[in-house]
């Protein structure tokens, strides 16, 4: 009986993933021109995805040049309704985001001061927000940023309704007050109507970069990038002669908490960052095999790179690292935390040896790469997608999680058909639209991994909670509930937007239990009121 107990348990703890993903749906969309894709999120049943195009051809309103094409899907990924914005100049989406089922953003960059973009233009470009509702209708747009060329990256919504943006910038002036050589890092806030409020630059005269954001549990904005050497707002170490991974936490309104610097003596720049119930993990893609890194996969770091995995412990030191990839370019893009404590990282590669295989591109050409890792960092399976020729992420919110088991790809592909790539034929760039689906075959959960906690900020609070809710859930299928110390159910409401506030300033100092029904399974997580 002892024996047949161990393993049980044993088999409880095994990796679920007995199978690899395979492609549920896919469909491409194109012309004669190539067709980048950069962005995801999910509306009403289906999805929206955000597009770039050079042509005309079966799109509607476009303006010339560059524009950006919305496309909006069924669940399955066919049409519903396409539109495009811009001028006549060039513009270009980084992002889509979802406030509510009918209120939208568009984060890119304008070139143009007519069509859609009617506030003007501080240089050759500039970021543009533009607000939309669920049917694709403009309600507001906004320009912002320097006199040269500016690069958007990365735009999250914050509690109090407004947004926050992060652009690599070459130069001053327009909005920005500061600048300090060669590559800067500048945050901007704005409220709910996109009025700036603040702005800060990040950096020194070095070369500094910035990709993506977080708000974490402290309501604290955590931005990933790299510095390039310590000096001006870079009060880490950046250990090479090109950059380090650099996180920085900043309060609302804009001021500097702590900063982090990790790597090795060559280039590495962190992609994309989560917070943990206890501590944190980023990727990045690396050069280095010393200093923070170790198990570079080859011996020429000037001319390839590996995904850099690390997961951090609550004060942001490293509990463990680890490198994957092959012995040409790997690059990292996404990465997600799944209920057995593991990660799924997601990025493109060139390699067919190493830790990759089953690459259907030729030399030189990129894959997309799916990689499952456990609690501890060790590979349990890997595989890559795409056709003969290059297949391509554009930024790290290309990617879609609906659950531990299905994610939805904005993924670009220029051959098909070609191996995975089977939705039409073309020999230039199209949107590869697709989701992987991994049967959950076992049904078996660890019950204690699969109570998720909610991201509550601030946690002590005394007058108000703010619940920081799933993005790839529609709003229609949460419940929130609040639960006295006592059990007594308090509050019960349908959330309107991703923000949910709790008032708490007339409740008695206590630990309370906040549940979030999240469409498939009940989350629940602690609040104390002071």
């Amino acid at each position: 009986m002892k024996n047949l107990l161990i393993a049980f348990l044993f088999f409880l703890t095994i990796d679920t993933y007995a199978q690899i993903a395979e492609i549920k749906w896919q469909q491409c969309y194109g012309n004669n021109e190539n067709v980048f894709t950069f962005g995801v999120v999910s509306i009403g049943d289906g999805y929206l995805f955000g597009l770039e195009v050079f042509s005309g051809e079966g799109v509607t309103n476009y303006h010339g040049s560059y524009d950006i094409w919305l496309v909006c899907t069924d669940s399955v990924g066919t049409m519903l309704w396409e539109k495009c914005y811009g001028g006549s100049s060039s513009e270009t989406p980084q992002k889509l985001i979802k406030k509510s089922e009918d209120e939208y953003f568009i984060f890119g960059i304008a070139g143009s001061t007519d069509g859609d973009v009617q506030s003007g233009n501080n240089g050759f470009s500039d970021l543009w927000v533009v607000k939309i509702n669920g049917q694709g209708m403009i309600q507001w747009e906004q320009t912002y940023g320097c006199e040269g060329f500016d690069n958007a990256r990365d735009m999250i919504l914050t509690p109090d309704g407004g947004f926050v943006m992060i652009d690599r910038i070459g130069t001053g002036g327009g909005d920005v007050t500061h600048f300090y050589g060669i590559g800067d890092c500048w945050m901007a806030k704005c409220d709910s109507l996109g009025n700036l409020e603040w702005e800060k630059t990040l950096g020194n005269d070095g070369l500094d970069n910035c990709m993506s954001m977080i708000v974490n549990k402290a309501g604290n904005i955590m931005m990933i990038g790299a510095a390039q050497w310590h000096g001006g707002l870079v009060e880490c170490f950046p250990d090479g002669a090109w950059g380090d991974v650099w996180i920085v936490e900043l309060d609302l309104q804009g001021n500097i908490l702590t900063q982090y610097c990790y790597g090795g003596s060559h280039y590495d720049l962190g992609y994309s960052f989560i917070e943990l119930d206890d501590g944190y993990s980023f990727i990045a893609f690396t050069h280095s095999n010393d200093g923070d890194v170790s198990g570079f996969h080859g011996n020429q770091p000037e001319e390839k790179s590996d995904i850099w995995v690390v997961r951090l412990d609550e004060q942001l030191e490293i509990i463990w690292q680890k490198c994957l990839g092959g012995y040409r370019s790997d690059n990292p893009n996404y990465i997600t935390q799944t209920e057995d404590g593991g990660f799924v990282v997601i990025g493109t590669t060139n390699s067919n040896d190493g830790d990759v295989s089953g690459n259907h591109s030729f030399s030189g050409d990129l894959d997309i790469w799916v990689v499952k890792l456990n609690g501890q960092g060790e590979l349990l399976w890997q595989q890559c997608y795409g056709g003969k020729w290059s297949e391509r992420l554009e930024n790290p919110h290309t990617v879609l999680k609906k659950s531990d088991y299905n994610y939805v790809f904005a993924a670009s592909s220029n051959f098909s058909p070609s191996f995975d790539v089977q939705c039409g034929t073309f020999h230039n760039y199209n949107a590869w639209l697709f989701e992987i689906a991994l049967d959950d075959t076992t049904h078996i959960h660890n019950p204690v991994a699969n109570q998720q906690s909610i991201n509550i900020f601030p946690n002590p609070v005394t007058t108000e909670a703010w619940l920081q809710l799933p993005a790839n859930v529609p709003l229609t299928d949460m419940q929130i509930e609040l639960y006295s110390p006592e059990g007594s159910l308090l509050y019960k409401a349908q959330p309107v937007s991703n923000f949910h506030k709790i008032e708490t300033a007339q409740l008695p100092a206590g630990l309370y239990v906040v549940r979030l029904w999240n469409g498939r399974s009940w989350q629940s997580g602690r609040l104390v009121v002071r």
